[in-house]
């Protein structure tokens, strides 16, 4: 018996905005952000990864919810000191697509056989179709023209 598994990832997703934050110390950890944005917000996500930005930098990427204006939670991101580091804030500009649990199979063509390597190992191979469809020409549709003195081409 197979069970669905609920899980809140997929809802807070579409309720929450991500914002990218950069300029702290290599020492920060997700604890120290998540007090920090805490103050301006209710974060419930903080994602330090381990690579570093374009410009050698950590940066970090924090989930709030209940948000009513962007906008002015960035700016107040951007007034938070950690440290000596003044933090910079900015909106995320591409969302994550979100995961698909399972995708359907690719359709079948009915008159193509494929085997299953279970199937040849046990000796057990479909019947193959008796009587393909077939193309009959007869003499009628002969070209009777001499083409040798023709040049073809595109």
């Amino acid at each position: 018996m197979v069970t669905k598994v609920h899980s809140n990832a997929n809802p807070t997703r579409t309720i929450s905005k991500s914002i990218f934050v950069t300029n702290f110390s290599d020492n920060t950890t997700f604890a120290d952000l998540w007090k920090i944005c805490q103050t301006h917000g209710v974060v419930v996500d903080v994602y330090i990864p381990k690579c570093r930005s374009k410009v050698g930098k950590h940066f970090a990427l924090v989930r709030f919810i209940k948000v009513t204006n962007v906008e002015r939670l960035v700016g107040n991101l951007c007034t938070l000191w950690i440290g000596r580091m003044h933090l910079h804030a900015n909106v995320i500009r591409f969302e994550r697509t979100p995961f698909q649990q399972s995708q359907p199979p690719p359709p079948t063509r009915p008159g193509k056989i494929v085997p299953s390597f279970v199937s040849v190992v046990k000796g057990i191979l479909p019947t193959p179709v008796l009587n393909p469809p077939a193309m009959v020409l007869d003499d009628s549709c002969m070209v009777t023209t001499d083409l040798r003195n023709y040049v073809m081409g595109e």
